[in-house]
């Protein structure tokens, strides 16, 4: 890790951050390459700029460099989300990076949801425009399969299909590094995405005390959590936001341990539900309903000191998991709806929801047929979602959108709301009421920074005990090693970076339809470069949503590995030409 070669990247690293400082020069190829219609090719990469910027620029050169004229463009985040989110995306960016979180196994499977039809399962959420009926059918397919075997046949499928027609090209997957001081606190879990994150709360619910200190402290960024009283998806877009949900109200189930073993993640762990069975019935049409019995802790109580029961974990479903407005039939077919659901793309109402309480403690969903689960693992839906109080949020009185009631934050969890100052921190004390075992920290201190200089000025002077969401900055790394009061520890990031190309009919640039001229960029693309230079060799080339360690990633994908002779021959065999 501190080998000369390491120390040679992160010069290289500086070097290349100065050059992006400097005014941009033309590129000066001495030929371009040219359409077999005669037009030369020119087109614009998006992004919004900072670490996306580096990438595009390196991906920029490596592509100027090949014959192609091309750009890099910096766009606000407003317009660079609205296009790839809220499409549709006609004009404006020709093609695009980014990065997406797919999760581990089996939770990434929302991922191949984001190019699926465009116009139907992928609305507002298939930047490239991306249309095949062929994807979409093992989209689906790969949801609904209830055999492990087939459902990895099914994934090794998916991603052949999108190595051949590269709608999106991998470029990098960081790796995670995390720094924690080791003066107050032990006994931390760093799993993929680091020490404290969306998907690991162990470091928190297991933190052992080293000394006197009873407040765990945890520094982040800035987050778009102006308020507690959001909107549940708004919450669930950052890790304090998600944190918030399953410390102060609590889910069904919530996520694994996940360290080397992917496998781990099939599993899930108990919360507010504490066992569960599937069966079948008949639907009256000559199929079977598929039926998911979930028997849910006892003896619970919100903060408020009334009892947890199954009225709200059924209103929990029908009113806020699902009628999120237009994402949520597409984000979540693996919902319990009726076949009105099914057919209709429009919202999904409350009366849509097949869930029902069957005691104070039990409630059952229904899977109608053609939608029927996977029995290996519940739903993705159940792990983040939190259960809220029916008796608030149903009261007589209780505004429209009760999540913006102010004050309200009565969940079941093992912290409580202790004080709450936008753009500053979140202060969680201990619900001594908790119906489990209470971590050894009797509060939380959330405190967040605009940047991330004065949080690693925070942490190495003792004011924070751990840095959540941000990675170490590589220039820190070899000094926080060195210092005896933190420890630093390195594991793959969640996060893929891609990218994207807009191949909307009328929309996007013409000449990048052709499935041949992507190949030729993916090709055309020195990742290992950008792995190296930029990232210092803290990261990976990835090549699917997949991650390479898992054993659902296909080992036989076309990888399109850094190959300027295979990017020239698949040009020139289909009648592209190259000249000044």
């Amino acid at each position: 890790m501190k080998s000369k070669k390491w120390l040679i990247s992160l010069g290289l690293a500086v070097v290349l951050v100065v050059a992006f400082t400097l005014p941009a020069c033309e590129p000066t190829p001495t030929e371009y390459w040219y359409t077999p219609a005669g037009d030369k090719i020119s087109f614009e990469i998006a992004t919004m700029g900072g670490a996306y910027g580096n990438i595009s620029l390196m991906v920029v050169e490596d592509l100027q460099d090949f014959g192609l004229d091309v750009d890099s463009v910096v766009l606000d985040s407003a317009t660079f989300y609205d296009y790839l989110y809220y499409g549709p995306h006609e004009g404006g960016i020709d093609a695009f990076i980014f990065r997406e979180n797919p999760g581990p196994d089996p939770w990434a499977d929302w991922i191949w949801v984001m190019l699926a039809d465009p116009e139907s399962w992928g609305l507002w959420w298939n930047p490239c425009w991306y249309d095949n009926e062929y994807y979409d059918e093992l989209m689906l397919a790969n949801y609904l399969s209830s055999n492990m075997s087939v459902k990895q046949d099914i994934l090794f499928e998916i991603q052949e299909v999108l190595a051949q027609d590269v709608p999106i090209h991998f470029l990098m997957r960081d790796y995670f590094i995390s720094v924690r001081r080791t003066d107050n606190w032990d006994n931390w879990f760093n799993e993929m995405d680091g020490l404290v994150s969306c998907i690991n709360e162990w470091s928190i619910r297991e933190c052992t005390k080293l000394g006197d200190e009873t407040q765990l402290k945890v520094g982040t960024l800035l987050a778009p959590m102006f308020s507690l009283d959001m909107h549940q998806p708004n919450l669930m877009h950052t890790d304090i936001g998600a944190l918030y949900l399953m410390l102060v109200y609590e889910n069904l189930i919530y996520f694994p341990k996940i360290d080397e073993d992917l496998g781990a993640a099939y599993d899930c762990v108990p919360k507010l539900a504490t066992s569960w069975s599937w069966s079948y019935e008949a639907d009256g049409a000559g199929g079977q309903n598929q039926i998911l019995t979930m028997n849910l802790r006892e003896g619970v109580k919100w903060h408020d000191g009334e009892n947890f029961t199954a009225d709200d974990v059924v209103y929990s479903v029908k009113n806020l998991m699902y009628s999120l407005g237009p994402t949520g039939p597409y984000w979540f077919s693996n919902g319990p709806i009726n076949w009105t659901a099914a057919e209709n793309e429009g919202e999904i109402l409350p009366e849509h929801m097949l869930v029902t309480k069957t005691d104070t403690c039990q409630v059952v969903f229904r899977f109608i047929e053609g939608w029927h689960q996977n029995e290996y693992y519940l739903p993705v839906w159940m792990m983040g979602w939190a259960i809220v109080p029916e008796h608030i949020f149903n009261a007589e009185g209780a505004p429209e959108d009760p999540w913006r009631w102010a004050g309200n934050y009565t969940g079941t969890g093992p912290y409580r709301v202790k004080e709450f100052v936008a753009h500053n921190y979140l202060l969680l004390e201990h619900n001594d009421d908790y119906w489990g075992p209470l971590p050894e920290a009797e509060e939380i201190l959330f405190q967040l920074y605009n940047d991330s200089e004065p949080m690693f000025l925070a942490l190495e002077a003792g004011d924070i005990d751990v840095v959540m969401d941000f990675s170490v900055p590589l220039e820190k790394v070899a000094n926080y090693e060195a210092n005896p009061d933190l420890e630093v520890e390195i594991v793959p990031d969640l996060r893929v970076n891609y990218l994207g190309f807009n191949l909307h009919p009328t929309g996007g640039y013409e000449p990048l339809q052709d499935v041949v001229l992507r190949q030729a960029i993916a090709y055309a693309i020195d990742k290992q470069d950008i792995v190296d230079i930029l990232m210092g060799g803290y990261a990976e080339v990835p090549y699917t949503w997949v991650y390479n360690e898992s054993p659902s990633f296909n080992p036989d994908l076309a990888k399109y590995d850094y190959n300027i002779t295979a990017a020239e021959n698949l040009l020139l065999a289909a009648n592209y030409t190259k000249h000044a």
